[in-house]
């Protein structure tokens, strides 16, 4: 290896403007860095979902979800498929091998959806529902387009001027800026005139849903009792007689508060390949110069921005990696005890550590807390051959050797075992490329960035190391051949366990057997929490309580928060958050069932910096329990949110088999087992509940032999779609402002045979629905999900403790004790 060190003694000059070029150009690839809080990871995840109108869950689970599970079963790498079918609807979840290409996937999955032989109700809805383009309908989950920043708006004024100045004045601004993906708004819903019918009332007069629709899209509204007073036909009845008329936001939206008042929802998810950081900043500063156009009333308020913890742990590594390097720095000297020579070792550290940037640069590895960590752990280890080949090199001048033959009889003795020494530390780092899964994503980055800081120092050791050695030795050091002081204490050490070997021995293996004795002490974890002091309160209500009923609970929730003085900032969402943009939910995570949501809300709440996070959670334990209200509010700190979503972190266990009352009984032993697990809180079991529900099944051939006109057999499906989930019917204008006039459907509510088969359908010519479709009572599951296409309930739950491979044998042993019955597994 001398002949580097041949080439960089030659032109000395050269070798010094060749380290400057370097290291401006890793000053460069530093700063072009992306910023992240983790490496990026590639989920192969992908989801395909199905509406299928009026349709029960066994319905939809015969003739949607398993023909969709079979057009995805066959896929190569397909790790687990998950799957859910409620009233309606069909959510599939697929999870292929780490490696998968998942644009081939979802290309393949495309093809064979288009193949199926589905439904007509299903094929047919895109024409009736112009935002559903397809259906089934497949959406690609790329987790890596993030949301980087969440902001709120609130302000003294209406919804609908809070909305208007969201939409005009803030979105397009924040998706102009670079590296933003998509900008979702959500929350405080438009409201509208809602119509909520009274099924009995509607047969004692014999009027149709439609009848009711088509009145109310004849007229034009100025008052909420025009709207009341709208006559039904050629009699005398009006619309108050047989519904009630309100002002409020319909069902299956969602409101938003931030710390007690009306708000929006701002959410930034930024580009998967662009700097988390990069992108948060510009957005804060766009942020900073869109309120200065708000005014007074108006108030833009940032309640998540995830750079600001990014910069933290960053900027904390970043100063430990500085320490390391003085404090070597010093160690060197004290050793060495000459100054320009410790210098000439210190700068090997930077350098290595930039050209590693540089390699990382180009491999396409960001700066994130793992690959700096990396680095911080190499600082110590760079050194080293640079203080090898500097020490030889020293010696030899002292003993009278020239410059140029110090320096190449030098790296000549010690290139052999620097070299070796190097390769086999890089050598270490090998079996993590082999590594599959979420641990390979995240840890092949961090074995590659010490590995470009290894070679880096090896290759500054033979080539910049040299060349910086020509330095004149004092008289002092010129004479100084005998042992110094660490020389003599090192001597008697080895001495005395050379005596001793037995002695020696014993005590190693000791020292090393007793190192594990310490790992239940230290815990193990996937990833430590990573998240600020923050909670969440969630509230959780009997089911078909109305949004504007969870609302009121949620500001009784909010007045208990506001008297907390360590809490900053509290933002309450109640129903489900959707874009009414078109982003979908905001946030991500939450049930995979297909519920409205409007019975329940969640408040994300921060604290100051310096705050008590368990204490203040326990205090607002205590002060919920006291407020009468009927639901249940559970308070979830941030790093148990975060836990239950981390893979490894959390709890996730799945019973699995054919019969659905043996899987709701071992599930519901199995949480009895796991509830006395320590280290194990917000324990959930998610088995499908049996309800009684009313079916009605339209007879096609009843229906063509009913004698309603041509034109009227066409509109009965669209009149069944307006029964089950409602619709705009017509608009209003109240006060000077526009509403929708929405008729509430009708059929989700029925619990009453006799009542749902007198319901009259059509118009003009109507007749009772009992005379074209089989109407009767009979149970059925709410949902059914299915994991690897058998049904399935699940047990989740977060992991407290910080050895979370202690709680998981615990788990494990809870799970070995059950006797499965037969076709039934775990």
């Amino acid at each position: 290896m001398s002949w580097l060190t041949k080439i960089a003694l030659k032109k000395r000059w050269i070798t010094f403007l060749i380290i400057a070029l370097v290291t401006g150009v890793s000053f460069w690839s530093t700063l072009t860095l992306k910023m992240e809080l983790l490496p990026d990871i590639q989920f192969p995840v992908t989801s395909v979902i199905t509406i299928y109108p009026q349709a029960k869950p066994e319905e939809v689970v015969s003739k949607v979800t398993i023909p969709v599970e079979g057009a995805i079963a066959d896929i190569d790498g397909l790790d687990q498929l998950i799957s859910t079918s409620s009233e309606g609807s069909s959510f599939i979840i697929a999870l292929f091998e780490y490696g998968t290409d998942m644009d081939e996937v979802n290309s393949l999955i495309t093809q064979n959806l288009a193949e199926l032989d589905l439904p007509p109700a299903v094929r047919e809805l895109p024409a009736e529902m112009p935002q559903l383009t397809d259906n089934p309908q497949l959406y690609a989950i790329d987790i890596n387009a993030s949301a980087v920043v969440s902001l709120s708006l609130t302000g003294d004024i209406s919804s609908d001027e809070l909305e208007e100045i969201a939409l005009s004045k803030i979105i397009p601004r924040l998706e102009a800026i670079d590296g933003v993906y998509q900008v979702g708004i959500s929350g405080s819903a438009k409201e509208k005139v809602l119509i909520d019918l009274n099924p009995s009332r509607m047969n004692e007069f014999g009027i149709s849903m439609s009848q009711v629709a088509a009145s109310l899209a004849s007229q034009q509204y100025n008052s909420l009792e025009q709207v009341e007073d709208t006559l039904l036909g050629a009699d005398v009845l009006l619309l108050k007689d047989i519904a009630g008329v309100t002002l409020g936001p319909p069902p299956g939206t969602a409101l938003t508060r931030t710390n007690g008042k009306p708000s929006f929802s701002i959410t930034i998810m930024k580009e998967s390949e662009a700097n988390t950081v990069a992108v948060a900043n510009r957005v804060a500063a766009e942020v900073e110069k869109i309120q200065t156009t708000l005014g007074d009333k108006v108030e833009l308020v940032t309640v998540f921005d995830q750079s600001e913890f990014i910069e933290r742990s960053i900027s904390s590594l970043a100063r430990n990696a500085i320490l390391g390097f003085a404090l070597a720095s010093i160690v060197v000297f004290l050793f060495l005890m000459a100054f320009r020579a410790s210098l000439v070792t210190a700068i090997s550290i930077p350098l290595s550590i930039l050209i590693g940037f540089i390699a990382m640069r180009f491999s396409g590895i960001t700066i994130n807390i793992l690959t700096l960590s990396a680095m911080a752990i190499v600082v110590g280890k760079v050194i080293d051959n640079s203080i090898v080949v500097l020490e030889v090199i020293y010696r030899r001048i002292q003993h009278g050797e020239a410059f140029r033959e110090a320096a190449i009889n030098g790296v000549k003795e010690v290139a052999i075992p620097i070299t070796s020494a190097t390769i086999a530390t890089i050598v270490i780092f090998v079996p993590l490329a082999f590594l599959g899964g979420i641990i390979g994503q995240l840890f092949v980055p961090f074995a590659l960035t010490i590995t470009f800081a290894l070679i880096a120092s090896w290759l500054v050791a033979l080539t910049v190391v040299p060349a910086l050695s020509n330095f004149p030795l004092s008289k002092k050091a010129e004479t100084q051949n005998g042992i110094v002081w660490y020389q003599r204490i090192y001597t008697q050490v080895l001495k005395w366990c050379l005596a001793r070997r037995t002695v020696t021995l014993v005590i190693a293996g000791g020292l090393f057997l007793g190192s594990f004795a310490l790992v239940p002490i230290i815990g193990t974890s996937f990833i430590p929490s990573m998240i600020d002091k923050s909670l969440r309160v969630e509230i959780e209500m009997p089911v078909g309580t109305d949004l504007r009923t969870v609302e009121g609970v949620a500001m009784l929730v909010e007045e208990v928060l506001a008297g907390e003085p360590e809490i900053t900032v509290y933002q309450t969402t109640v129903g489900t958050m959707n874009s009414p943009r078109g982003g979908g939910p905001v946030g991500g995570g939450g049930s995979m069932r297909n519920d409205s949501g409007s019975n329940s809300a969640s408040i994300t709440v921060l604290l100051q910096a310096d705050a008590d996070l368990d204490q203040t959670a326990a205090e607002l334990i205590r002060a919920f329990d006291g407020l009468d209200v009927d639901g249940v509010i559970t308070v979830i700190t941030g790093q148990q949110a975060m836990a239950a979503q981390m893979s490894g972190s959390g709890l996730d266990v799945s019973v699995r088999g054919e019969n659905h009352e043996d899987i709701a009984r071992l599930s519901e032993e199995l949480f009895a087992q796991l509830a006395t697990v320590e280290g194990i809180a917000d324990l959930e079991i998610d088995i499908a509940s049996v309800e009684p529900k009313l079916n009605i099944n339209l007879d096609r051939g009843k229906l063509m032999a009913s004698g309603l006109p041509m034109e009227q057999l066409l509109q009965i499906g669209q009149e069944f779609l307006l029964m089950s989930m409602g619709g705009t019917v017509a608009q209003a204008s109240i006060e000077g402002k526009s509403y929708e006039v929405f008729l509430e459907g009708i059929v989700q509510d029925l619990d009453s045979v006799e009542i749902a088969s007198e319901l009259r359908i059509g118009w003009p010519q109507s007749l009772p629905l009992s005379d074209i479709a089989a109407v009767e009572l009979g149970e059925q599951p709410t949902y059914i999900q299915r994991i690897d296409q058998k049904q399935a309930a699940s047990i989740t739950g977060s992991i407290t403790l910080q050895d979370t491979g202690a709680v998981n044998q615990a788990v494990q042993k809870k799970i070995d004790a059950v006797s499965l019955p037969p076709g039934t597994e775990i």
